[in-house]
């Protein structure tokens, strides 16, 4: 009796175990809408790995970059006549954010329909820098801790190789950098303080890359 119930231990193990998808490493580049930016974006980029995948679910790990710049400039003139006096000013944010995530997904014949509520951790530093024809310049720096969720709907699609998925999403950006942006101060130097909310869509592009191919199990 000992004997029988080792044995189906060991073939439910197998059983479970065996349907494991092999880990994955990924690559990710995010851009995300919002007017407050030059060219009306910031930037992400993302490297991670999906930890692996059973049934209906694939967690992954990450850790992301992100960037955004708004320059502005000023200047004060006569009439006619080149400007008398000239101003810039840059605010920037970056930051490093690590995030984990329950991967959902439905897939049949290769593709994969996903759904990634992920949660992130992380520190964002907030930096302006100011500087005139009167060679005055200042610079002020923020830093903050961040944590936030973001949400992901996409399609990833496997089809095409036995090793690499490639990942095309649309994304909800729970990160609200303006929290430190919005502490940076030139009212003093007569620009006006801007009020940034960086929670916006965005859209995504993933290559996954897993180092046995996908019909093989472990």
């Amino acid at each position: 009796m000992k004997n029988l119930l080792v044995i189906a231990l060991l073939f439910l193990n197998y059983h479970c175990f065996g349907q494991l998808g092999t880990p994955s490493l990924y690559g990710e580049y995010d851009v995300f809408i919002d007017e407050e930016f030059n060219d009306n974006i910031f930037h992400k980029i993302t490297l991670g790995s999906e930890l692996t995948s059973f049934k209906f679910i694939a967690p992954e790990f990450d850790v992301s970059y992100y960037y955004g710049l708004n320059s502005q400039e000023m200047f004060d003139a006569e009439q006619t006549g080149p400007p008398t006096y000239a101003a810039y000013l840059n605010e920037n944010f970056e930051g490093f954010v690590l995030g984990f995530s329950p991967k959902l997904f439905y897939e049949e014949e290769g593709t994969r329909v996903v759904f990634i509520p992920k949660y992130h951790f992380g520190k964002i530093r907030a930096k302006g820098n100011f500087l005139d024809s009167d060679d005055v310049a200042l610079e002020k720096v923020t830093k903050l801790k961040m944590y936030y969720w973001s949400f992901a709907l996409g399609i990833e699609e496997s089809k095409w190789s036995n090793n690499a998925t490639y990942g095309f999403y649309l994304i909800y950006n729970g990160l609200n950098a303006g929290k430190a942006l919005n502490q940076l101060d030139f009212n003093a130097q007569s620009f006006s303080k801007d009020n940034y909310n960086t929670r916006t869509i965005g859209l995504g592009i993933r290559i996954s890359y897993n180092f046995k191919a996908r019909n093989q199990i472990i």
